[in-house]
């Protein structure tokens, strides 16, 4: 059975200070995705997304989106996002319900709870959370906090970080 990373982006993947979703939104509301590339190159943090295809290279998981992202843009600008800043192995590993439920009353801990519901109740699958401290607040005291490995804001996916994701992992799949 294939493990699950729930991904969220910002302070996960997006830290950076001048490039930000708006910046993204904009790129595709003005048809301007080719005018910065900048932007593909440093949205998402290097170390970040080197983190993440090593904890991918590990346990080919699929991948579910929970951030606030989902709220703005579809699947399909989802995975230009991705593909424009190299994480290609997300796209192709997107699980078919590719993010979590969501809308603007919901919160990361009933998001995730309720695509759990769906596709992992009555089997249950290996999974982490990688969220940030920030937007998944109500993940600590939870039954998913030891589950979760939980970013600093504008730091993302550290190396520390990912030692975490892998400990969850592996002890969910012995």
């Amino acid at each position: 059975m294939k493990a699950v990373v729930i991904l969220d982006f910002d302070d996960v993947l997006a830290v950076h200070r001048v490039y930000t979703s708006s910046h993204v939104l904009a790129a595709f509301k003005n048809s301007t995705l080719d005018d910065t590339p900048a932007m593909w190159d440093h949205i998402f943090h290097y170390s970040a997304r080197t983190n993440l295809r090593t904890l991918h290279d590990e346990f080919t998981p699929e991948y579910v989106i929970s951030s606030s992202w989902t709220l703005h843009f579809d699947r399909a600008q989802i995975c230009e996002v991705l593909r424009r800043t190299g994480l290609d192995f997300v796209v192709d590993n997107l699980h078919q319900d590719w993010c979590t439920p969501r809308d603007s009353a919901s919160y990361r801990l009933t998001e995730i709870e309720g695509w759990l519901d769906t596709h992992a109740l009555g089997t249950p699958r290996p999974f982490v959370i990688l969220d940030d401290l920030m937007s998944g607040q109500s993940l600590p005291g939870s039954h998913l906090e030891e589950r979760a490995v939980l970013c600093d804001a504008s730091v993302g996916f550290t190396h520390p970080k990912l030692r975490s994701a892998q400990k969850i992992l592996r002890d969910q799949l012995r």
